[in-house]
């Protein structure tokens, strides 16, 4: 009997002392929780530096010390990607290509991701822009669109036939009337010119065609390097199965007549 009372008695105690450590390991981490959540709540209640907007900015408005402006926010309410000041001078002088309120934080999407001071400033070393006249047709119904990639095709005489060649391949359009490449879209989709960076010397070539033939332009796939052209066109093979010539008509021989002399035909 005595024996079953010691064993009851430390099964009793092996169970609390089971249980007070299971209550010291729960409570020690719900502490450490605790503690946790409290020390980000802080962190997050800490003020961040930010850039936002002093007024309400437009697309195209250029960020400078007048149109932007150092706030305290809590940090809970920062974005990500927004700009902080010692960040600022990287982006200082571009232009927005979304609208900003004022007081809001100026976000990295919010800026055009280079900075474009004129159509000069899109030129790459040794690139040269030219304006080219184009028609409707040319620019696919305003489809066309700065950054695209284009062929110039012309088609010019050639003795007494016309025919049809690539010019410059693969250039880059700068502006499309007064659109230039700078990430912001205007909107405009009528124009009647386009400008575009070339070699100098494919700007000879370009210039020479507009007085010599027709030029013709062509949007491409701008990951698209190749030429995939094979040989020009005439009126010879403009269609893939020319018809046969005609049989060349055979000529009339006319009435003949012989000569007898002598009994001796002639």
């Amino acid at each position: 009997m005595k024996s079953n009372n010691k064993l009851t008695i430390i099964l009793l105690f092996g169970a609390l002392l089971t249980g007070g450590a299971g209550w010291f390991l729960t409570q020690n981490y719900i502490d450490t929780q605790v503690t946790d959540y409290k020390s980000d709540f802080d962190d997050r209640r800490q003020a961040v530096s930010v850039v936002v907007a002093s007024r309400n900015l437009a697309v195209g408005d250029v960020l400078s010390p007048a149109t932007a402006q150092i706030r305290q926010i809590p940090g809970a309410y920062v974005p990500r990607d927004a700009i902080r000041p010692g960040q600022f001078g990287a982006v200082e002088g571009r232009q927005l290509i979304h609208a900003i309120k004022l007081g809001e934080p100026i976000l990295k999407i919010h800026v055009n991701a280079v900075k474009v001071d004129g159509l000069a400033s899109l030129l790459e070393d040794g690139e040269r822009a030219i304006t080219i006249p184009v028609d409707t047709l040319d620019t696919m119904s305003g489809f066309l669109n700065p950054g695209d990639r284009v062929d110039l095709y012309i088609t010019l005489k050639d003795g007494e036939r016309d025919r049809t060649v690539p010019l410059v391949e693969n250039v880059r359009v700068l502006a499309t009337g007064k659109d230039i490449d700078d990430g912001i879209s205007e909107g405009q989709k009528k124009y009647n010119e386009i400008t575009i960076g070339v070699t100098p010397l494919d700007a000879t070539r370009v210039i020479h065609g507009q007085i010599v033939g027709d030029l013709a332009v062509l949007l491409r796939k701008s990951q698209d390097e190749g030429s995939r052209f094979d040989d020009y066109v005439t009126i010879d093979n403009l269609i893939d199965n020319p018809q046969d010539a005609a049989p060349t008509p055979q000529r009339a021989t006319g009435w003949g007549f012989e000569l007898i002399k002598g009994g001796t035909r002639s």
